[in-house]
């Protein structure tokens, strides 16, 4: 199998420098995500689980951690244990991001990762549109149940992520979403990259007066929020 790897990252795993793994495949169908082609890329451009671990053991001065992503890494449960197996054995922490679609998945592996990003993607209500229709019959069960999981966590050890799609991420769902948590958690919201930038003076107020709105909600459920640019 081969995945998709990005060397090193400041940004994808909070106070550590890290790599990030790609496992291809995933079961929503988010508008604005910037992987859709992952899978395709991974076949064509990607690394095999021997050169990661080769390229990790001769950069561990350089590294503190791996984050694996996706797609939706708790798809393949085995070749996800697999991993964390492997990245520990270089003595480098473990960053996890989910969508909470497979909680039982997410449940067995938690013992074993330092911190999980667990996206919060709209009101629960409106989940369905996002994911493939095979999903319905658990999908909200395991929402509930994954970040149930992580509610019982330290709160540094994980955080909650929405992406600002001003569709998906409205008031309403903002709202929806932040009854899901509790105060101690962090919750990052971050700027939906798929939308066009502001144009002129009066678009980058309204952009700047649509965040910030955001943030305000999020505080009223959450002491620890965070926007990404």
């Amino acid at each position: 199998m081969k995945f998709g790897f990005l060397k090193h990252s400041l940004v994808d795993y909070p106070g550590e420098v890290c790599a990030v793994v790609f496992i291809p495949g995933c079961n929503f169908h988010c508008p604005y995500c910037h992987n859709q082609n992952l899978e395709a890329d991974a076949k064509q451009n990607g690394w095999t689980l021997g050169q990661i671990e080769a390229y990790l053991h001769d950069a561990r001065r350089l590294l503190t951690g791996v984050c694996i992503s996706g797609g939706e890494p708790t798809l393949q449960p085995a070749v996800l244990t697999q991993l964390i197996e492997h990245f520990k054995a270089l003595n480098l922490k473990i960053k996890l991001d989910t969508n909470g679609s497979r909680s039982e998945v997410l449940k067995s592996v938690i013992p074993d990762v330092d911190y999980v990003a667990m996206d919060l993607k709209t009101s629960p209500k409106r989940y369905l549109k996002l994911a493939h229709p095979n999903e319905a019959p658990s999908l909200l069960t395991n929402l509930h149940a994954s970040v149930r999981f992580l509610l019982q966590r330290h709160p540094v050890t994980y955080e909650f992520r929405t992406t600002l799609s001003p569709f998906w991420a409205d008031e309403d769902a903002l709202h929806d979403t932040g009854r899901m948590i509790n105060e101690e958690s962090r919750w990052y919201l971050q700027r939906c990259r798929g939308e066009a930038e502001p144009q002129n003076a009066f678009e980058r107020l309204e952009e700047e007066h649509r965040l910030q709105r955001a943030v305000d909600i999020a505080k009223s459920y959450s002491k620890h929020v965070f926007l990404r640019r």
